[in-house]
């Protein structure tokens, strides 16, 4: 009686080089690799948008995301732990990903794109008008009369 449901000790085997050959050194070395990147994008990215309150937020979720799924991932392949955790935080960490990047923040990042659209649109019709550019007259004090 082979069948999937006899495919569950493959969950509760380590995670290592002679168990799962096939992903392994990928797995490692790409978060390593991913991990390094999006810390250095995050430094980056923070001085570049610092002006921009959704971006930052965005940037460092995204940071805060990669450093606890990758770090995870590298610890478990560093001390062989079971598939049983490696499958889960690979799955949960790329929903994550994408649930950060394609469901969350786009409706805030919509709603600041038309706010600041909205504050520059008033900018500028404050400063359309020939009257909002010229300076108005000093109030010319009233002379004193002498007696």
């Amino acid at each position: 009686m082979n069948g999937p449901w006899n495919q569950i000790s493959t969950l509760l085997v380590g995670f290592n080089q002679q168990n799962f050959p096939a992903i392994f050194q990928t797995t490692w070395e790409l978060s390593a690799t991913l991990l390094v990147v999006g810390i250095i994008f995050y430094n980056f990215q923070g001085r570049r948008m610092h002006a921009y309150s959704v971006f930052l937020d965005l940037n460092e979720w995204l940071m805060w995301t990669s450093v606890g799924v990758f770090s995870l991932l590298l610890m478990f392949c560093l001390f062989g732990f079971d598939f049983l955790f490696v499958l889960p935080t690979m799955v949960g960490g790329g929903i994550l990903f994408l649930w950060v990047r394609f469901w969350h923040f786009p409706p805030l990042i919509q709603a600041y794109e038309e706010r600041l659209a909205r504050q520059r649109y008033f900018q500028h019709s404050r400063t359309s008008h020939p009257e909002a550019t010229i300076r108005a007259k000093a109030a010319s004090k009233p002379k004193r009369r002498r007696r």
